[in-house]
């Protein structure tokens, strides 16, 4: 993936409890795959709600506003694209998109050549100086998703782990 925000808990108290309580090596990728599958499911709601990683509005891009689209949904590509990998201890979720990391942190696009960037919208031409895209944060952790991995966490040692005990 090209674009993958990282973040790590210390996981090794659960681990602990989990080989204590049966055989967490063989089970653990099919725990660590729903986990991924649940944020990536986040990024995806966030898409269609417009909304960043806290619940807030996205600033409507002016595409949108122009043809009364969705912001950063004109085509879908991104939304997509995020999935998730299952790694030996613990899951990525991203997308291999390369625009990706400029509509999650924001950027300045100024010209490459000349003084202007000229782009078609609405079969329009525009020349702009400079184009300023905002934050529109996708990936990472709320409160929401802290709950869901904690309900899968609990589901799976019920489950596969206390069950079979």
């Amino acid at each position: 993936m090209a674009f993958v925000v990282s973040m790590q808990a210390d996981s090794s108290p659960i681990e602990a409890v989990l080989k204590q309580l049966g055989n967490f090596e063989s089970l653990k990728a099919q725990l660590f795959g729903e986990i991924g599958t649940g944020l990536a499911d986040s990024v995806h709601h966030r898409f269609l709600t417009g909304t960043d990683v806290d619940g807030n509005p996205w600033k409507i891009s002016w595409r949108a506003r122009m043809q009364g689209g969705e912001t950063l949904r004109d085509t879908g590509r991104l939304m997509n694209s995020y999935t998730h990998n299952v790694l030996s201890n613990g899951v990525e979720v991203g997308t291999n998109v390369e625009y990706a990391p400029y509509l999650h942190y924001g950027a300045t696009i100024l010209p490459k050549n000349g003084q202007y960037i000229t782009f078609a919208v609405g079969g329009q031409y525009r020349k702009v100086k400079q184009a300023i895209l905002p934050p529109r944060t996708q990936l990472g952790i709320n409160a929401e998703d802290e709950t869901m991995i904690l309900d899968i966490v609990g589901s799976f040692i019920d489950e596969h782990l206390l069950r079979g005990a």
